[in-house]
């Protein structure tokens, strides 16, 4: 699936999937589109800890939950994904939650750890099963770069989701605009990925993206 994807994206330029994850990094509202009160669950996505650190980028998406938590009420649930990589002994969530109880121990109550996922689409699979109801409104925070990727996802997934950026705004340097591509590829292949499968009726391939 990767040669594939490889290969497709060298015939086709990349530029659509490049634009769309750059238009939406840069339109993405700092805080919720709709009424605070109507969105069941924040969801933080989580990403890989350094020395169980949280990096600049996940401490970017931590501080947007703390921000959120100053200006809006609490929803029902603060959905903290991402399990253990790499030689990390703490999970992403958990090094989340003491990220976040540091700041603000008042969260401590509607904070949800999932710890079995590894990357993206296996943060939105688990995260759906926290959810009563799987149209039930919530906010996906992350950064903006990261932000098509995750709503994608969560459509497919059958989510009813909104995108919160971490950042208060895109910022057009090297380091942002290299993500961008990266990012551009991985939405690439996702893609691919969901293509080649629904025309070979691979169910098993399937089930990894439903």
């Amino acid at each position: 699936m990767l040669i594939l994807a490889v290969l497709s994206l060298v015939l086709s330029g990349g530029l659509f999937w490049l634009w769309r994850v750059l238009q939406i990094a840069r339109t993405a509202r700092h805080a919720p589109a709709q009424p605070p009160n109507s969105l069941y669950a924040w969801i933080l996505f989580g990403k890989q800890l350094h020395n169980d650190l949280p990096d600049a980028d996940f401490q970017r998406r931590l501080q947007g939950v703390l921000r959120l938590a100053e200006h809006q009420p609490l929803p029902p649930a603060i959905v903290l994904l991402g399990g253990k990589t790499g030689s990390n002994r703490l999970s992403e969530a958990q090094a989340a939650a003491d990220y976040l109880l540091t700041c603000r121990p008042a969260l401590q109550p509607a904070l949800l750890l999932e710890e079995a996922s590894r990357n993206t689409l296996e943060n939105l699979k688990q995260a759906r099963d926290y959810l009563p109801e799987r149209n039930l409104p919530v906010a996906l925070i992350s950064n903006r770069y990261h932000l098509h990727r995750c709503m994608i996802m969560a459509g497919r997934l059958g989510l009813n989701a909104v995108p919160v950026a971490a950042e208060a705004q895109w910022q057009a340097t090297p380091a942002a605009l290299l993500k961008i591509a990266l990012e551009g590829f991985f939405v690439h292949w996702y893609h691919t990925g969901a293509f080649i499968s629904k025309r070979l009726n691979n169910q098993r391939m399937l089930n990894k993206i439903h």
